[in-house]
C-alpha cells in the first residue's frame, strides 16, 4: 500500500480535453506513443442504488502534479466545474434513495407570492417542507426523504420555481395541498428506466438559463464509492483507447449480469494520459423500502 499511498488525489474532471471517440486512428495512435509519464491507473466504482458506474484514470505523484500543472483552474474554469459535480452529486443521490412510487413535483408562484431573492425562496421551501414533516409525524411516519432544485433568475426573466422529488410515503393530494404559493403545480408518480432515474436528475439539474440551487434531505443514502489500482492492465487500457468496441467487451467480462449503457474514453496532451468513464445497470427491479 506504501507505493499507492505516494500518489495525490486530483480532480482528474478538469484535465481531459480530447474526445477520443471521435479521433482518427491515426491521432489515437500517436497519442498512446506519447504516454511515457510514469503514473498508475485508478479505478474508481460508484454505486447509487441501481447505477453503477466506473472511472478509469491516472493518477501522479506530487512533483508529477506540479510538472503537469495539475493545479487549480481559474475562477470561470472552476466554477464550471464545480457545477458539473454538482449535478453529478445530484443525479447520484438521487439513483441512490428514490424508485418507482416515489413523487416527482413541479411548484410554482402565482403573481401575488414570487419571492424577492432565492434566500425568500429557500426560506418558502423550508416551511414547506416543515409542514408536510408535520403531517407525516401526525401519521407516525419519519421525515421526508427529497432533494430539490430552485432556478430564478434575478432579472425576473425565469419565474422562480422547484423542482422536487420526494418519497412517495405521503399522498400526492397532501403534499400539494400544502404548497400555499400557487396552484399551477405539476405532480406526479416516478417511474425509472434502464437509467434508473437519471432522466429527472439530468432534467433538474441541465444547464439553466438562470441559475439553480440544489437542496436534500440529510437522511439520504449516500452513493457506495470504491477505488482500487489493479482491475485492469495497462494492456486492456490500451486496448479500449485503440477500439472503442473493446471498451465494452473487457468491462462486460468483469463486471458480469449487469446492463451497459454508455462510455466515454477522452484524452489530456499535456500529461499525455486517458480518462475512461462507463455506464451500468444493476438489474434486479425497484429498490426495496425500508
Amino acid at each position: 500500500m506504501k507505493i499507492k499511498s505516494k500518489y495525490i488525489d486530483y480532480d482528474y474532471e478538469s484535465t481531459y480535453d480530447l474526445e477520443v471517440n471521435h479521433a482518427e486512428e491515426s491521432t489515437i495512435s500517436k497519442l498512446l506513443e506519447k504516454g511515457n509519464i510514469k503514473s498508475i491507473y485508478a479505478i474508481k466504482t460508484i454505486q447509487s442504488g441501481n447505477q453503477f458506474e466506473i472511472e478509469i484514470y491516472p493518477e501522479f505523484t506530487r512533483k508529477q502534479a506540479a510538472d503537469l500543472s495539475l493545479k487549480k483552474n481559474n475562477k470561470v474554469a472552476q466554477k464550471n466545474l464545480n457545477s458539473k459535480n454538482a449535478r453529478k452529486r445530484v443525479e447520484r443521490l438521487i439513483n441512490a434513495n428514490f424508485d418507482k412510487g416515489d413523487i416527482w413535483i413541479t411548484l410554482t408562484y402565482d403573481d401575488k407570492h414570487i419571492p424577492n431573492s432565492i434566500e425568500e425562496a429557500q426560506k418558502i421551501m423550508k416551511n414547506y417542507i416543515r409542514r408536510i414533516n408535520y403531517e407525516r409525524k401526525k401519521l407516525n411516519i419519519a421525515d421526508a426523504k427529497y432533494v430539490y432544485v430552485t432556478e430564478y433568475n434575478e432579472s425576473k426573466k425565469i419565474r422562480c420555481h422547484h423542482h422536487m422529488i420526494i418519497d412517495g410515503l405521503l399522498d400526492m393530494g397532501t403534499l400539494e395541498s400544502k404548497w400555499k404559493h400557487g396552484r399551477r403545480n405539476n405532480i406526479r408518480r416516478v417511474q425509472p428506466d434502464d437509467s434508473g432515474l437519471s432522466g429527472i436528475g439530468n432534467y433538474i439539474t441541465k444547464d439553466p438559463k438562470g441559475c439553480k440551487r440544489w437542496c436534500s434531505s440529510l437522511n439520504l443514502k449516500q452513493p457506495v464509492i470504491r477505488k482500487n489500482h489493479h482491475m485492469f492492465r495497462k494492456k486492456q487500457i490500451n486496448q479500449m483507447i485503440r477500439n472503442e468496441n473493446m471498451v465494452r467487451e473487457i468491462i462486460e467480462s468483469k463486471f458480469k449480469g449487469m446492463t451497459y449503457l454508455d462510455e466515454s474514453v477522452k484524452y489530456n496532451e499535456r500529461n499525455s494520459k486517458t480518462y475512461i468513464s462507463v455506464r451500468l445497470a444493476i438489474p434486479g427491479g425497484e429498490r426495496k423500502r425500508e
